[in-house]
């Protein structure tokens, strides 16, 4: 009978096992009579534990094969496709390999475009506030606007709930977006303070820029609805690209946090 020696342990039975010096080819008496994996007598006859390491495979019984010692017991032990390479000297058995996995927070490339439209659309909306800085600083309106907050919270709840989304948390997140918009307006009119642009005009913000930011908002939530509903998650490591994609000048890294903590807090009903 023809046999190879092996290169690692065939199962994780084998735990301890020395070299051996050199290969047996001396047929086993007992080999004849190893009985068939499922026989009775296989199952109650206990098997003496191999002491001896590299061991010979008797290849007439592949895939299930029988390691034999030196001193010609034999023990079963179950060969997978995987385990199994092959040479020009027959079976050599290496350790699994461990299957490769995608992380948790690892993001498809579908979700991933999903995500970044998102983190423009919200990005997209806090540019207009260059627009609504100039009236206001033009006008000498106050940044903040409690009636105008109001109706934009009420519209982007019913929104959420049209879309699935609890309208709680999306109102924390509109109010961390609005929060963010006014510190925008604030900065501009700050830097125009001493260096006022010149004959630079505002897009109109009754027929213009407002009913875009409406549009906008319901986009958002569009969006993230769909995100959410398709198994998608806010993870921190997605954090980085919210930084780098929502970029609006005079927007700070605190407002990014907030926002993007907000953003995390959104849930589905």
């Amino acid at each position: 009978m023809n046999q190879r020696k092996l290169l690692h342990p065939l199962n994780k039975g084998l735990e301890s096992v020395n070299p051996v010096n050199q290969a047996s080819t001396t047929k086993s008496p007992t080999n004849s009579e190893y009985p068939p994996p499922s026989s009775v007598e296989d199952k109650k006859k206990p098997v003496k534990p191999l002491t001896d390491p590299d061991l010979m495979v008797n290849i007439k019984h592949s895939p299930e094969q029988c390691a034999q010692a030196s001193d010609g017991t034999f023990q079963k032990v179950a060969i997978t496709e995987q385990n199994r390479l092959v040479n020009s000297t027959g079976f050599t058995l290496q350790p699994d390999t461990p299957p490769e996995t995608t992380p948790v927070t690892e993001v498809l490339p579908g979700k991933n475009q999903q995500l970044h439209g998102i983190f423009e659309l919200i990005n997209q909306r806090l540019t207009y506030m260059e627009d609504v800085a100039l009236f206001k600083g033009t006008e000498n309106r106050a940044v903040e606007d409690l009636t105008r907050e109001k109706m934009v919270l009420k519209k982007a709840m019913s929104d959420a709930e049209n879309a699935g989304l609890d309208s709680n948390s999306m109102k924390h997140f509109f109010q961390a977006q609005m929060n963010a918009a006014k510190a925008i307006q604030q900065g501009y009119i700050d830097q125009w303070s001493s260096a006022r642009p010149a004959n630079k005009k505002y897009r109109d913000l009754d027929s213009e820029v407002r009913p875009r930011l409406i549009e906008l908002g319901k986009q958002i939530v569009s969006q993230i609805s769909a995100y959410l509903y398709n198994g998608g998650k806010f993870d921190n490591n997605m954090q980085q690209d919210f930084v780098r994609l929502v970029n609006a000048t005079h927007l700070s890294e605190d407002d990014k946090e907030k926002m993007f903590e907000c953003l995390q807090r959104i849930r589905v009903i």
